[in-house]
């Protein structure tokens, strides 16, 4: 039987496995349709407070699925096929938890593949979310949400070690998470700023990968950047509150008794912190749509609000980028916008 390790156990930083992309491609026509469409989002300018730095936020609800997650899915699905080898597609049992983008973007990448899938999520999960997986086909184990998303991740643990028949992707600790966000998400950012020096990198948390992942690659031509983590102001980052049933905004990685993501700990020593409440995210969607005409989601609005206010803090000709990592859910917008 597997033991994988808890979510918070100490973590050191290696390189994924290489991943012979052009193989799986020729392989899997599916997936390398699915690559095709991902990535080179749109780096777009975004309003601020007057006088203050200009924003530029990456839209990542062009991509397939919807959302930034369709990166990570397709990275951990292509690293489980390699994983997998030679043997028969049908052998291929995908499982993992998810706050909802994921779910989605996985669900959407395996149906086209053809590969079986399990997902264990809150009981908080959008009755959207679920009546989607349901159509593709997906297996769910819904948790408690009062017992919080940490709760979810171990559930998903259990199984994995009960039911070693089921491949885990376990998005928190495996590499192929910072790396493709590093290698695609912060390489697009970089080429997207050209001639742009920016002050500031600002992003949820979740697992920390698009985080991290765009951080190092930022750090490494800007070393004055500062890289700002945002996450729910009901359960922010390292909290030593218990893990608790409140709503947060999408995607925000809340956990609370003391864990720190895996990847975001890396890093700690760079990584500032600012927290947003799942009401004002609501309300920052329904003030970035009359401002712009543009649906955000929650977890969108969050990175708006707060890469809004590190703007106010800087000089006028100074930059800020964030990042938009979906358009929201019906749920969410019934609240923006009853």
């Amino acid at each position: 039987m597997t033991c994988f390790p808890v979510l918070d156990a100490p973590f050191d930083w290696d390189e994924p496995p290489a991943i012979d992309y052009a193989a799986l491609h020729a392989a899997y026509p599916a997936l390398a349709d699915f690559r095709s469409r991902l990535g080179q989002t749109d780096l777009i300018e975004v309003p601020g407070l007057p006088g203050s730095a200009r924003i530029l936020a990456k839209c990542e609800w062009q991509n397939p699925a919807g959302s930034i997650k369709d990166r990570v899915a397709y990275a951990l699905v292509c690293d489980a096929l390699t994983r997998h080898g030679a043997r028969p597609l049908s052998e291929l049992k995908i499982l993992e938890y998810s706050g909802g983008n994921l779910a989605g973007a996985l669900s959407y990448l395996c149906a086209a593949l053809g590969i079986s899938m399990r997902f264990v999520l809150s009981s908080a999960a959008p009755a959207s979310l679920l009546s989607m997986l349901d159509k593709r086909g997906a297996r769910v184990d819904l948790v408690d949400k009062e017992r919080g998303f940490i709760a979810v991740v171990q559930t998903a643990l259990r199984i994995a070690e009960a039911e070693p028949d089921w491949t885990l992707l376990y998005q928190h600790r495996n590499p192929i998470n910072v790396a493709f966000h590093r290698d695609t998400t912060g390489a697009e950012i970089l080429e997207q700023l050209g001639a742009q020096v920016p002050s500031a990198w600002i992003a949820s948390i979740g697992t920390g990968g698009s985080l991290i992942g765009v951080s190092r690659v930022l750090h490494a031509a800007f070393p004055s950047i500062r890289t700002i983590g945002v996450t729910p102001a009901e359960l922010p980052y390292a909290s030593e509150l218990p893990p608790n049933g409140l709503p947060k905004y999408g995607g925000s990685g809340g956990m609370g008794a003391g864990v720190r993501q895996p990847f975001v700990r890396m890093d700690d020593d760079i990584v500032d912190h600012r927290t947003m409440s799942f009401p004002d995210s609501i309300k920052g969607m329904a003030e970035f749509y009359a401002l712009t005409g543009i649906r955000i989601g929650s977890s969108s609005a969050a990175n708006w609000l707060v890469a809004r206010q590190i703007a106010s803090e800087l000089p006028a000709d100074a930059t800020v980028v964030t990042v938009f990592p979906c358009a929201g859910t019906p749920e969410e917008w019934k609240r923006a916008l009853p």
